[in-house]
């Protein structure tokens, strides 16, 4: 199926304004109680690090809600991502993926769990695949702040922000309350097979959430001829418990713990196409546990103050044997974390609110491997993909100001970030750096009137070399990394302007930006030992050589065409530029967007329809092209529509539906695994 996305476009801007004009938009309250407007009508909190209006605020943020993430009710955290306007997602593996926010991925984004980061030392700069190890099932919303965040959340946040803020249990004013739920989902083909439960416990200072979650997910059956892609299936499960306790002066206690493990998940173009017969994460682990004070006052210098201790600790294994050999390599690699925030919210005066603070993370890495020859006794001890206990530690101080005056609305900050890593490399020496960066923001909010604002601002971000970056010795992609010690921070001024409406039965927003970057890390081809290969893999080091420009635009549009449907419409466009290496950035996103249709036949019935789709990327960089997973010539262009049926009753929630219905063979760019075939789902939500 092809349709002009540029006609899609405009049909759908033009539907909306006639609509306004002839008097589909009126109050909300004379459309229906049931279907309304969400756009830029939303309270977030990742982009001040305090609760601001989505409309008032400066920054472009999409919002991702329960109601929103349990009519996508998604496979994975990646395929939740994939539906918000402005994420584009490179799929690594089946049900996992990595966000790309105005054209970059991997550590030039930043994740957080709760107001923790999730980023750590070892994260690489390509596509990765660890937001996968987050159960979206745990999750009660998602913000995504794009084109800045170093200064609110520090190194890594070049591209932008995605922020997954997991389930609250809630109090009980009376008597003790019990609430949960069931959850099943299945996929044909049985590509997915999905549980939970959970139960949540409400007293009236007390309150207390369990979940657990197992997944089994069969292997990828594509579109078109594609076929079933064997090995990509796996099992998995993830557990998360919250206890929240209110004292008797007000202030707030919160203790979590988050483990998700993933067992025997194959990476499926390194057997495919990159010469391996085993190639798997096992196992793929993640765990947090923090405890978190939130004490309320009123002096106007301290009305909030939050501590958060939090520990973290990441485990990645690779199990690889290439084709036609008898060698098999283990990898382990583990990061544990220990963080300390300490958040002030300040009302010093009526228009003027403060959130200040400090941080620090602090990483210890144990990387080993081993190989050994199949069916000999006896394991080769060899150095990890790190150096083992290699530490890095990441303290900051902050302060951000947010300013309200008539037709007016002003928001400035600053950072100060030093890094600093301790590197015990036995082969290569050790070493310390300690890079520093200061950073700073303002931008601006004019209110027009009250139905229509206009944006502005600049900020200035960082990403600072990790121990990934130092120290990687191994094969990664199509090369082979060695170690360079002299490396200094990344840099980025982004600059945008935007528009954004907020009327009767319509909203809208766009933003136009541009991001320069300076001292980027990038591979370029070296020697080790004086030799230019290793095992017939090209030599690659990185070094600070890079330079580009990111320019782009992004629109996000939510109307309503008569009481009972409403329409959702975003389409992003980036283009980025190497300027030192006069070529395209490494695996930019080519056009895309989605048109959602939203009809409510009665309370209880409604139907969803989506098209996605994603013009053709002939943009490539030396890298991509030669990357056995994009296509000679690039990536063609697509469309996929799903459609689904939502039934609700008090007790049970049942929804059925069709992904990508016309059965389109497709591969989003940069992918190492194509997309899923026509497949018929169904899901079961049933209220305890």
């Amino acid at each position: 199926m092809r349709i002009s996305i540029w006609k899609q476009v405009l049909l759908a801007i033009l539907v909306a304004l006639v609509g306004n004009v002839f008097g589909m938009s009126k109050p909300a309250d004379s459309i229906s109680n049931d279907t309304t407007i969400f756009l830029n009508h939303e309270i977030v909190v990742t982009a001040d690090r305090q609760k601001v209006s989505s409309f008032g605020g400066v920054q472009a943020v999409s919002v991702l809600s329960k109601e929103k993430l349990l009519d996508l009710s998604p496979m994975s955290m990646p395929e939740a991502l994939m539906s918000m306007p402005g994420v584009w997602m490179q799929k690594t593996n089946h049900g996992g993926g990595s966000p790309f926010i105005r054209g970059l991925t991997g550590y030039q984004t930043l994740l957080l769990v709760d107001g923790i980061r999730f980023n750590n030392s070892t994260f690489r700069s390509g596509p990765n695949q660890y937001v996968n190890t987050i159960d979206p099932l745990m999750i009660d919303r998602i913000e995504v702040v794009r084109g800045q965040g170093s200064v609110q959340y520090g190194s890594d946040a070049i591209g932008g922000v995605v922020h997954m803020l997991s389930h609250m249990p809630r109090f009980s004013r009376e008597h003790i309350s019990l609430n949960g739920y069931l959850y099943g989902k299945y996929i044909g083909r049985d590509m997915e097979k999905t549980g939970r439960l959970n139960l949540d416990i409400g007293m009236k200072n007390t309150a207390i959430s369990v979940g657990y979650t197992s997944k089994n997910l069969g292997d990828i059956v594509g579109g078109g001829s594609i076929g079933k892609q064997t090995p990509t299936g796996y099992d998995e499960y993830s557990m998360d418990l919250k206890l929240l306790q209110r004292t008797s002066g007000g202030h707030l206690f919160t203790a979590a713990y988050q483990r998700h493990v993933q067992k025997d998940v194959p990476l499926y173009h390194k057997i495919e196409d990159g010469g391996y017969s085993t190639y798997h994460f096992d196992p793929q682990q993640r765990e947090l546990a923090y405890i978190k004070w939130e004490f309320f006052t009123k002096k106007k210098w301290l009305k909030e103050i939050r501590v958060i201790q939090s520990f973290q600790n990441s485990i990645e294994g690779r199990i690889k044997q290439k084709t036609d050999e008898s060698i098999i390599e283990n990898e382990r690699d583990e990061v544990k974390t220990l963080g300390t925030v300490v958040e002030i919210i300040s009302r010093p005066g009526k228009f003027w609110r403060i959130s200040s603070g400090a941080e620090y993370y602090h990483d210890k890495v144990n990387s080993t491997a081993f190989e050994r020859t199949e069916g000999l006794p006896g394991i080769n001890e060899m150095r990890g993909l790190y150096p083992d206990n290699s530490t890095s530690g990441n303290f900051a101080l902050y302060t951000l100001h947010l300013f309200e005056k008539e037709k007016f609305n002003f928001s400035v900050g600053g950072r100060f970030n030093t890094i600093r890593l301790n590197i015990k490399d036995e082969l290569f020496g050790q070493t310390t750096i300690d890079p520093k960066a200061f950073v700073g923001n303002a931008g601006i909010t004019y209110k027009i009137n009250s139905k229509y604002h206009i944006k502005g601002s600049v900020n200035s971000g960082f990403r600072a070399p990790n121990i990934n970056d130092v120290s990687s010795f191994g094969v990664a992609d199509f090369r082979y990394e060695v170690p360079n010690y002299n490396l200094n921070p990344e840099r980025s001024i982004n600059y945008e302007v935007g528009l954004k409406s907020k009327l009767d039965g319509i909203s809208f927003n766009i933003y136009f930006y541009q991001n320069d970057l300076r001292d980027l890390i990038t591979n370029v081809r070296s020697d080790h030992d004086r030799q230019s290969t290793i095992d017939g893999i090209q030599v690659y080091k990185r070094i600070n050589s890079g330079k580009a420009v990111l320019r782009g635009i992004e629109s996000d549009i939510e109307f309503l065409i008569n009481a009972d449907i409403r329409v959702q419409n975003n389409l992003t466009y980036t283009h980025g530029q190497n300027i030192s290496k006069d070529e395209p950035i490494r695996r930019i996103p080519p056009l895309y967007g989605s048109l959602g249709v939203f009809w409510d036949f009665s309370p209880k019935l409604k139907l969803v329809g989506r098209w996605s789709y994603a013009g053709k990327q002939d943009r490539l960089s030396e890298g991509d092209i030669d990357d056995g997973r994009i296509a000679d010539g690039g990536t063609p262009a697509w469309n996929t529509i799903d459609m689904s049926l939502h039934y609700t009753r008090r007790h049970f929630r049942v929804q059925a539906g069709v992904k990508n219905l016309f059965d389109e063979a497709y591969r989003t760019h940069g992918s190492g695994i194509d997309g899923m075939g026509r497949s018929a789902w169904t899901s079961v939500i049933l209220n305890l």
